[in-house]
């Protein structure tokens, strides 16, 4: 079988799956105990809006760039390993990622992005056992409403320690350390640079029928240091938050279960003490498994967060979202989801006009996927999702639609090797949320 036989964008995917296949069979008869999963994906996608335009944006409003449908090359490796160390309980777990990204028309967004992630499960005794972990992560900005037209790569390293003590069966004290970093390449988002230090403390309960209830507090310290004088006065260098938290799982029967988090967030700040908020962070989950075949997921929420826009102060979203998964058969699925989302910018009085406290949207989207398992670890793949978001000032609308086709392959020495290594956080799902896709 010639080259010829295939679409263009695949055949480097072919070539390289020739030599991955050979490393990955080295590997695991050097060790065969050990988990070893390797991943190849390339892709096609469509996407209407890259840069996310309002419809009612001029030429000169975008820069001179034209609002074009753009085709996007994507091909991706994926790699993962398991390695015990003094027992099963406590072992090494080595993840990463490696893609890149062709544009088309817009060819200034061509680039290469990277995550890499290590993790140390340990556990000392039946009561003590913890985890830590590092990573890093390189992948480009995500375009707000068409105001940035350069490409901007946002790069994100984080790391956390976690100690959980059992007292009992049902009861555990749980501690946590974190540390993150955010930075970006372009002058103009690099006020949003930023540094978290945080901690966690709390105590569980775990009931013999596989329910749950927790509460603790998180204690985060956030600064932005490449901030200017003048970006201090108008957005502040530095804050601090305290967020009070209970969170709950009830198993009501073998098909349903239903889980949520109740946060309420004290945020400070350093400079600008009319900044001060009072946050509330919910988020409530049913998940239904009406047979071993569908399985049905019902998400409300009530969430803050910040968006790298300097007129405002944070973002709370109120949203419902309501996802299904489908095995047809063995190696067919499908899924479906559909999100309404309204959200609320707080902004800056000192950057707005006078009697400007907030601006509004609403947001409507729907997600499709479906994918075929071949022989020998290849699954083809359809993904899609088309949102619109309309502004409730004046009723201008953002449109995009992307759609993508694509070819996976895996090759792992155990069965379920890439769930184990948890190669799936790196696979970006246009139509699924994440819990559904666990």
């Amino acid at each position: 079988m010639t080259d010829r036989h295939f679409p263009p964008f695949l055949i480097p995917a072919f070539r390289h799956i020739m030599l991955l296949g050979g490393m990955a069979c080295c590997a695991a008869t050097a060790s065969a105990s050990n988990d070893l999963a390797l991943q190849l994906e390339t892709s096609l996608l469509t996407d209407s809006n890259p840069f996310r335009f309002y419809d009612h944006q001029t030429d000169a409003q975008r820069l001179e760039i034209q609002r074009l449908t753009d085709m996007i090359n994507t091909t991706d490796v994926r790699g993962g390993a398991i390695i015990p160390l003094l027992s099963e309980q406590t072992r090494l777990i080595l993840t990463g990622s490696l893609g890149n990204r062709h544009y088309k028309d817009y060819r200034q967004l061509d680039h290469q992005q990277a995550a890499g992630d290590a993790v140390l499960e340990w556990q000392a005794s039946k009561m003590l056992d913890g985890r830590v972990a590092a990573g890093k992560d390189k992948r480009l900005f995500q375009y707000i409403n068409g105001t940035l037209t350069e490409r901007d790569l946002a790069h994100q390293t984080t790391g956390s320690a976690d100690i959980n003590l059992k007292i009992s069966d049902e009861w555990q004290l749980r501690s946590r350390w974190f540390r993150s970093e955010l930075a970006y390449d372009l002058p103009v988002n690099q006020l949003y640079n930023l540094t978290e230090r945080g901690q966690q403390a709390g105590a569980l309960y775990l009931s013999p029928t596989g329910s749950s209830i927790g509460a603790g507090i998180r204690h985060s310290d956030v600064s932005y240091p490449d901030r200017t004088p003048q970006q201090i006065a108008d957005l502040d260098r530095h804050y601090q938050e305290n967020e009070f938290f209970l969170d709950a799982e009830w198993q009501y029967s073998v098909k349903t279960a239903t889980s949520a988090h109740l946060g309420m967030i004290r945020r400070r700040y350093t400079v600008l003490d009319e900044r001060n908020s009072n946050l509330f962070n919910a988020i409530w989950r049913g998940v239904y498994r009406y047979s071993p075949k569908l399985r049905l997921d019902v998400q409300l929420y009530n969430r803050p967060f910040s968006i790298v826009d300097p007129a405002v102060l944070y973002v709370t979203s109120k949203g419902i979202r309501f996802d299904a998964l489908w095995h047809w058969s063995d190696k067919t699925r499908f899924n479906f989801s559909t999100l309404w989302q309204a959200s609320d910018q707080q902004l800056i009085p000192r950057l707005t006009l006078p009697g400007n406290t907030s601006r509004q949207e609403n947001l409507q989207r729907i997600g499709a996927g479906a994918s075929y398992q071949l022989e020998r670890g290849f699954r083809v793949f359809f993904d899609s999702f088309y949102e619109r978001t309309t502004r409730k000032a004046d009723d201008q609308q953002l449109k995009q639609a992307v759609v993508k086709l694509g070819l996976e392959y895996t090759f792992e020495n155990l069965p379920g090797s890439a769930a184990k290594t948890g190669l799936l956080r790196y696979q970006q799902s246009l139509s699924a949320s994440d819990p559904i896709r666990e």
